[in-house]
């Protein structure tokens, strides 16, 4: 929930992970970039940000993880910064970052802490611009930016520009496993091959019902052959973890998290726990995010 103070000088948001359910690369652009078809979910981790006014203008950033970059490099301030250079603001605004969504692990972080930069500082600022405004800009921040703005599960297309409200035919527990190595996500798209086609139309995904072993069986990536050859690791990782929960796993993005999902929580719980003593590798047990309610278009 977010939280501010009384004045409204101060306000808390909490900023969540995703994980991609089925992710196809169409093809690779003149300009380097990667047009995808993505079904992906927002899920209950959160990294957590604080902001605040200061008198001088620019972004002041700081954090509990040393690794995270606090300069310009950094998704929140560059989030800020077009927010405020598209409003036509000197606005000063100081930002404290609780990281708790791991660097590299195609959870989609940092593009998550724009969003939810756009989000608060639109609040905090007083602009009142509709989603659909946050969008335009949080596009121009990075690719995968503009989904968080849905609140809910999405299908993006495009670099992830193009995004459209999606219902999934599944809900339940979701295990995410931590290897606790990071991924460049520029590496595994170097590695993508134009024909290593797999996958099915995201449309199956759509107000079917299944649980949850029938829906990972449906489940692809065609970034997930790449990410293991960058990151080779990963395929034995996810095959011994699917000889434990017996079904699929995935990675979610260009990796390196791997999940999977349970329709009761009891199973995910188990699930978790075996993963930790047979692998060593973190878990987290995790819901998919509802979407919330819209008003401003």
């Amino acid at each position: 929930m977010d939280t501010e103070d009384a004045a409204g000088r101060t306000l808390t948001v909490r900023s969540p992970a995703k994980i991609n359910w089925a992710l196809r690369v169409v093809r690779r652009r003149d300009d380097g970039y990667h047009d995808i078809e993505s079904l992906v979910t927002p899920v209950s981790l959160f990294d957590e940000l604080t902001f605040s006014a200061r008198e001088r203008p620019g972004i002041e950033l700081s954090c509990d993880t040393a690794r995270v970059p606090l300069d310009a490099n950094n998704l929140i301030a560059r989030a800020a910064e077009a927010l405020a250079r598209e409003a036509g603001l000197a606005r000063g605004v100081r930002c404290r970052l609780v990281k708790r969504i791991p660097i590299g692990g195609g959870l989609g972080g940092g593009s998550s802490n724009a969003a939810s930069t756009l989000v608060a500082l639109n609040r905090l600022w007083g602009l009142g611009w509709p989603t659909a405004r946050l969008a335009a800009v949080a596009a121009r921040v990075g690719s995968d930016v503009p989904l968080f703005l849905a609140g809910g599960p999405v299908i993006m297309r495009g670099r992830g520009e193009h995004v459209e409200p999606a219902r999934p035919g599944w809900d339940g527990w979701i295990v995410l496993v931590f290897p606790g190595v990071e991924v460049s996500t520029a590496a595994v798209y170097r590695e993508w091959r134009a024909g290593e086609s797999v996958g099915t139309d995201l449309a199956r995904f759509a107000d079917r019902p299944a649980d949850a072993r029938e829906w990972m069986g449906w489940t692809f990536n065609m970034l997930e052959p790449p990410a293991m050859r960058v990151c080779p690791a990963l395929t034995s990782w996810a095959r011994r973890l699917a000889e434990v929960a017996g079904r699929t796993v995935r990675v979610s993005g260009s990796g390196s998290t791997l999940f999977t999902a349970f329709d009761e929580q009891s199973q995910a719980d188990d699930f978790a726990a075996a993963a930790r003593e047979q692998t060593r590798l973190e878990t987290c047990v995790v819901r998919p995010i509802a979407p919330r309610c819209r008003s401003d278009g």
